[in-house]
């Protein structure tokens, strides 16, 4: 019988997909189903799916985040983890925080990675390889707050004191004529 594996994401339905494989003598099905952003959705249909399937994984969203030697986790993605009673379910972490780093390592020899220039759209989601970059020597420009908030400050350190940051961002929101609800919204965020 098949090996049954379902990303449930909270990403477009317009993507849905199924598939089927073999590898190794064994037999797989890839299902990829969409919510549309519906957090509540997503975790209906884990529980759904719950004791019926072999493993799920977790689109559009990370569980966990490490950086600095800590692990965050977050609130909606724990939501939805816990809705898996039987079914083991996976979100990439893992792999970020321990393969990308060891593939950056290994292509040191033929990229030579230290003085380059590398930017990595988010430093947060791609944790182990901005370690790993860094490890090298490159020139790193993280672009979390550029492409995540659109705040136009690129980040040279995953490092960066949090206090430089918090400074740079509400210096640059503080130039911005925004409404008093907008500002809360945003500070809330951060």
């Amino acid at each position: 019988m098949a090996k049954h594996v379902v990303s449930v994401s909270i990403g477009s339905s317009q993507r849905n997909a199924k598939s089927s494989f073999n590898a190794m003598g064994e037999e797989f099905i890839l299902e990829r189903i969409g919510t549309d952003g519906d957090l509540k959705k997503a975790a209906g249909l884990i529980s759904e799916l719950d004791g019926k399937v072999d493993a799920f994984g977790l689109g559009g969203m990370d569980l966990y985040v490490f950086a600095s030697g800590h692990r965050y986790t977050f609130r909606d993605a724990k939501v939805l983890a816990q809705a898996a009673k039987k079914t083991p379910l996976v979100d990439g972490s893992g792999l970020k925080h321990t393969l990308e780093r060891r593939i950056v390592a290994e292509l040191e020899p033929t990229l030579h990675w230290s003085g380059k220039h590398v930017l990595l759209p988010s430093a947060v989601d791609r944790f182990g390889m901005a370690e790993g970059l860094a490890l090298t020597g490159a020139e790193l420009i993280f672009g979390d707050l550029i492409f995540a908030l659109g705040v136009p400050f690129a980040l040279h350190s995953y490092t960066l004191p949090y206090c430089s940051i918090t400074k740079k961002l509400f210096t640059f929101i503080s130039k911005l004529k925004l409404g008093k609800s907008m500002l809360k919204y945003i500070i809330n965020l951060w």
